[in-house]
Protein backbone atom coordinates (compact mmCIF):
# COMPACT_ATOMS: atom_id res chain seq x y z
CA UNK A 1 0.00 0.00 0.00
CA UNK A 2 1.24 3.27 -1.01
CA UNK A 3 2.79 5.94 2.05
CA UNK A 4 0.07 8.64 2.22
CA UNK A 5 0.87 11.94 1.12
CA UNK A 6 0.65 14.67 4.10
CA UNK A 7 -2.19 17.50 4.37
CA UNK A 8 -2.05 20.20 7.00
CA UNK A 9 -5.21 21.77 7.00
CA UNK A 10 -5.43 25.01 8.71
CA UNK A 11 -7.50 27.84 9.75
CA UNK A 12 -6.66 31.13 11.32
CA UNK A 13 -9.62 31.55 14.05
CA UNK A 14 -9.43 35.54 14.78
CA UNK A 15 -11.51 38.27 15.28
CA UNK A 16 -13.94 38.82 12.28
CA UNK A 17 -12.18 42.24 11.95
CA UNK A 18 -11.33 41.95 8.11
CA UNK A 19 -14.63 44.92 7.38
CA UNK A 20 -12.11 46.91 8.84
CA UNK A 21 -9.32 46.88 6.44
CA UNK A 22 -12.02 48.33 4.28
CA UNK A 23 -13.73 51.41 6.76
CA UNK A 24 -16.22 49.39 8.14
CA UNK A 25 -16.44 49.31 12.13
CA UNK A 26 -17.43 45.72 13.18
CA UNK A 27 -18.91 45.24 16.96
CA UNK A 28 -17.11 43.40 19.34
CA UNK A 29 -19.97 41.07 19.25
CA UNK A 30 -20.01 40.53 15.98
CA UNK A 31 -16.14 39.75 15.84
CA UNK A 32 -16.72 37.00 17.87
CA UNK A 33 -20.12 35.56 16.72
CA UNK A 34 -19.29 35.37 13.27
CA UNK A 35 -16.33 33.71 13.78
CA UNK A 36 -18.28 31.66 15.99
CA UNK A 37 -20.52 30.64 13.23
CA UNK A 38 -17.84 29.44 10.94
CA UNK A 39 -15.87 27.23 13.44
CA UNK A 40 -19.22 25.41 14.34
CA UNK A 41 -19.86 24.49 10.80
CA UNK A 42 -16.32 23.82 10.24
CA UNK A 43 -15.99 21.68 13.05
CA UNK A 44 -19.25 19.40 12.16
CA UNK A 45 -17.78 18.82 8.63
CA UNK A 46 -14.36 17.59 10.01
CA UNK A 47 -16.15 15.27 12.18
CA UNK A 48 -18.20 14.18 9.70
CA UNK A 49 -14.92 13.33 7.42
CA UNK A 50 -13.03 12.18 10.41
CA UNK A 51 -9.99 14.62 9.96
CA UNK A 52 -8.10 16.39 11.72
CA UNK A 53 -6.89 20.09 11.58
CA UNK A 54 -4.83 22.87 13.18
CA UNK A 55 -6.34 26.22 14.58
CA UNK A 56 -3.91 28.97 14.46
CA UNK A 57 -5.74 31.13 17.16
CA UNK A 58 -5.24 34.46 18.43
CA UNK A 59 -5.02 34.94 22.50
CA UNK A 60 -7.58 37.39 22.71
CA UNK A 61 -10.38 35.29 20.80
CA UNK A 62 -9.22 32.38 22.55
CA UNK A 63 -10.28 34.27 26.23
CA UNK A 64 -12.98 35.07 25.04
CA UNK A 65 -13.89 31.75 23.99
CA UNK A 66 -12.51 29.42 26.07
CA UNK A 67 -15.41 26.79 25.74
CA UNK A 68 -14.85 26.89 21.97
CA UNK A 69 -11.33 26.42 21.85
CA UNK A 70 -11.23 23.55 24.72
CA UNK A 71 -13.76 22.05 22.74
CA UNK A 72 -11.44 22.10 19.56
CA UNK A 73 -8.49 21.02 21.12
CA UNK A 74 -10.02 17.56 22.05
CA UNK A 75 -9.58 16.37 18.67
CA UNK A 76 -7.67 18.74 16.59
CA UNK A 77 -4.68 20.69 17.29
CA UNK A 78 -4.23 25.11 19.02
CA UNK A 79 -1.69 26.27 17.73
CA UNK A 80 -0.38 30.77 18.27
CA UNK A 81 -1.89 33.29 16.19
CA UNK A 82 -0.17 35.95 18.42
CA UNK A 83 -2.79 38.19 20.90
CA UNK A 84 -4.39 40.14 18.29
CA UNK A 85 -5.86 40.23 14.57
CA UNK A 86 -7.15 43.82 14.59
CA UNK A 87 -5.10 45.46 11.69
CA UNK A 88 -4.55 48.92 14.01
CA UNK A 89 -3.11 46.91 16.63
CA UNK A 90 0.91 47.22 16.61
CA UNK A 91 2.62 43.49 17.25
CA UNK A 92 4.73 42.91 20.79
CA UNK A 93 7.35 40.74 20.88
CA UNK A 94 5.78 40.12 24.42
CA UNK A 95 2.77 38.65 22.33
CA UNK A 96 4.38 35.64 21.22
CA UNK A 97 4.77 34.25 24.87
CA UNK A 98 1.38 35.94 26.24
CA UNK A 99 -0.57 34.01 23.67
CA UNK A 100 1.11 30.72 23.72
CA UNK A 101 0.72 31.02 27.68
CA UNK A 102 -3.44 31.80 27.21
CA UNK A 103 -3.89 29.23 25.25
CA UNK A 104 -2.05 26.37 27.18
CA UNK A 105 -4.06 27.63 29.60
CA UNK A 106 -7.47 27.17 28.46
CA UNK A 107 -6.34 23.44 26.58
CA UNK A 108 -4.14 22.28 29.35
CA UNK A 109 -1.65 20.87 25.87
CA UNK A 110 1.66 22.23 25.11
CA UNK A 111 1.15 24.84 22.16
CA UNK A 112 4.22 23.91 19.79
CA UNK A 113 3.03 26.03 16.81
CA UNK A 114 2.81 30.01 15.95
CA UNK A 115 1.64 31.78 12.29
CA UNK A 116 1.67 35.70 12.37
CA UNK A 117 -1.13 37.33 11.67
CA UNK A 118 -1.60 38.60 8.09
CA UNK A 119 1.62 36.74 7.17
CA UNK A 120 3.29 39.66 8.20
CA UNK A 121 7.23 39.89 8.53
CA UNK A 122 8.53 39.70 12.14
CA UNK A 123 11.61 38.95 14.00
CA UNK A 124 11.50 35.17 14.59
CA UNK A 125 14.46 34.89 16.62
CA UNK A 126 12.35 34.32 19.86
CA UNK A 127 10.53 31.84 18.48
CA UNK A 128 12.43 29.00 19.27
CA UNK A 129 13.33 30.30 23.24
CA UNK A 130 9.96 30.59 24.04
CA UNK A 131 9.51 26.69 23.14
CA UNK A 132 7.74 27.17 19.49
CA UNK A 133 9.18 24.28 17.43
CA UNK A 134 7.72 25.80 14.20
CA UNK A 135 6.36 28.26 12.17
CA UNK A 136 3.98 29.00 9.30
CA UNK A 137 4.06 32.69 8.59
CA UNK A 138 5.80 32.47 5.00
CA UNK A 139 4.06 32.39 1.72
CA UNK A 140 6.54 31.62 -0.75
CA UNK A 141 5.19 33.89 -3.45
CA UNK A 142 4.42 37.37 -5.15
CA UNK A 143 1.43 38.70 -4.38
CA UNK A 144 1.26 42.31 -6.02
CA UNK A 145 1.37 44.98 -3.19
CA UNK A 146 1.73 42.62 -0.91
CA UNK A 147 5.15 40.93 -0.74
CA UNK A 148 7.35 38.83 -3.17
CA UNK A 149 9.27 35.72 -1.87
CA UNK A 150 10.23 33.89 -4.67
CA UNK A 151 13.60 33.23 -3.36
CA UNK A 152 12.06 31.47 -0.04
CA UNK A 153 12.26 27.81 0.01
CA UNK A 154 8.70 26.12 -1.12
CA UNK A 155 9.66 23.04 1.10
CA UNK A 156 9.20 22.51 4.81
CA UNK A 157 12.91 23.36 6.02
CA UNK A 158 14.94 23.73 9.33
CA UNK A 159 15.51 27.41 9.54
CA UNK A 160 17.81 28.46 12.82
CA UNK A 161 16.50 25.20 14.71
CA UNK A 162 13.25 25.76 13.86
CA UNK A 163 10.49 24.00 11.55
CA UNK A 164 9.34 26.49 8.68
CA UNK A 165 6.40 25.00 7.25
CA UNK A 166 5.37 27.47 4.23
CA UNK A 167 2.24 28.08 3.14
CA UNK A 168 1.55 26.09 -0.20
CA UNK A 169 2.07 27.13 -3.48
CA UNK A 170 1.93 25.03 -7.15
CA UNK A 171 5.38 23.34 -8.54
CA UNK A 172 7.35 25.40 -11.33
CA UNK A 173 4.77 28.70 -11.28
CA UNK A 174 4.89 29.21 -7.21
CA UNK A 175 0.80 30.16 -7.66
CA UNK A 176 -0.68 30.55 -4.27
CA UNK A 177 -3.08 27.79 -2.74
CA UNK A 178 -4.26 29.80 0.04
CA UNK A 179 -7.41 30.91 1.33
CA UNK A 180 -8.51 33.25 -2.01
CA UNK A 181 -7.35 30.89 -4.19
CA UNK A 182 -10.19 28.74 -2.93
CA UNK A 183 -12.25 31.39 -2.90
CA UNK A 184 -12.26 32.08 -6.59
CA UNK A 185 -11.29 29.80 -8.19
CA UNK A 186 -13.48 26.96 -9.85
CA UNK A 187 -13.24 23.95 -7.24
CA UNK A 188 -12.01 21.31 -9.97
CA UNK A 189 -9.11 23.75 -11.01
CA UNK A 190 -8.28 24.16 -7.32
CA UNK A 191 -8.60 20.44 -6.12
CA UNK A 192 -6.21 20.01 -9.59
CA UNK A 193 -3.82 22.13 -8.58
CA UNK A 194 -3.71 20.95 -4.66
CA UNK A 195 -3.67 17.67 -6.57
CA UNK A 196 -0.76 18.33 -8.54
CA UNK A 197 1.33 19.75 -6.03
CA UNK A 198 0.64 16.87 -3.32
CA UNK A 199 2.27 14.75 -6.43
CA UNK A 200 5.04 16.78 -6.70
CA UNK A 201 5.94 18.09 -2.83
CA UNK A 202 4.52 15.21 -1.23
CA UNK A 203 2.41 17.43 1.54
CA UNK A 204 0.17 20.19 1.27
CA UNK A 205 -0.17 23.53 3.64
CA UNK A 206 -3.61 24.74 3.20
CA UNK A 207 -5.25 27.52 5.33
CA UNK A 208 -8.32 29.40 5.32
CA UNK A 209 -10.61 31.52 8.02
CA UNK A 210 -13.54 30.48 10.25
CA UNK A 211 -15.59 33.71 9.13
CA UNK A 212 -15.50 33.29 5.79
CA UNK A 213 -17.51 30.00 6.68
CA UNK A 214 -20.48 32.00 8.11
CA UNK A 215 -22.82 35.01 6.45
CA UNK A 216 -20.47 37.74 5.30
CA UNK A 217 -22.34 38.89 2.63
CA UNK A 218 -23.76 42.02 4.17
CA UNK A 219 -20.25 43.41 4.86
CA UNK A 220 -18.53 46.62 2.76
CA UNK A 221 -15.72 43.64 1.19
CA UNK A 222 -14.78 43.52 -2.20
CA UNK A 223 -16.66 40.38 -3.71
CA UNK A 224 -13.44 38.28 -4.37
CA UNK A 225 -13.21 38.47 -0.33
CA UNK A 226 -16.95 37.84 0.86
CA UNK A 227 -17.91 35.48 -2.05
CA UNK A 228 -19.08 32.34 -1.69
CA UNK A 229 -19.35 32.53 2.04
CA UNK A 230 -20.98 30.15 4.26
CA UNK A 231 -22.68 26.99 3.42
CA UNK A 232 -21.53 27.27 -0.62
CA UNK A 233 -18.02 27.72 0.82
CA UNK A 234 -18.27 24.74 2.98
CA UNK A 235 -19.40 22.49 0.40
CA UNK A 236 -16.10 23.37 -1.57
CA UNK A 237 -14.02 22.67 1.77
CA UNK A 238 -16.15 19.32 1.53
CA UNK A 239 -15.63 18.70 -2.09
CA UNK A 240 -11.43 19.81 -1.58
CA UNK A 241 -11.50 17.04 1.57
CA UNK A 242 -13.14 14.40 -0.50
CA UNK A 243 -10.84 14.57 -3.84
CA UNK A 244 -7.30 15.03 -2.11
CA UNK A 245 -8.48 11.65 0.38
CA UNK A 246 -9.17 9.78 -3.10
CA UNK A 247 -5.55 11.02 -4.06
CA UNK A 248 -4.12 9.39 -1.36
CA UNK A 249 -4.28 12.20 0.84
CA UNK A 250 -4.38 11.92 4.65
CA UNK A 251 -4.94 15.04 7.03
CA UNK A 252 -2.76 15.56 9.84
CA UNK A 253 -2.23 18.38 12.30
CA UNK A 254 0.32 20.55 12.01
CA UNK A 255 2.62 19.08 14.79
CA UNK A 256 2.26 15.85 13.90
CA UNK A 257 3.72 16.53 10.47
CA UNK A 258 6.59 18.34 11.83
CA UNK A 259 7.47 14.59 13.38
CA UNK A 260 7.84 13.36 10.11
CA UNK A 261 10.30 15.58 8.79
CA UNK A 262 13.91 14.30 8.94
CA UNK A 263 16.59 17.64 8.08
Amino acid sequence: MKRPHLINLTFDLEEFDIPEEYGQKVSHEDQMNVTRMGTERIIALLDKHQVTATFFTTGNYARQNADLVKEISLKHEIASHALYHDPFYEFKESDLLESKQILESITGQVVTGFRMPRLKPFDMDRLMEIGYLYDSSLNPTYLPGRYNLLHENPLPNLKNGLIELPCSTTPYLRFPLFWLSFKNLPIGLYAALCGLTLRKRKSLMLYFHPWEFAGIGEYALPGYVKSPDGERLLKKLEDLIVYLKKRNGAFVTAHAFCQTLKF
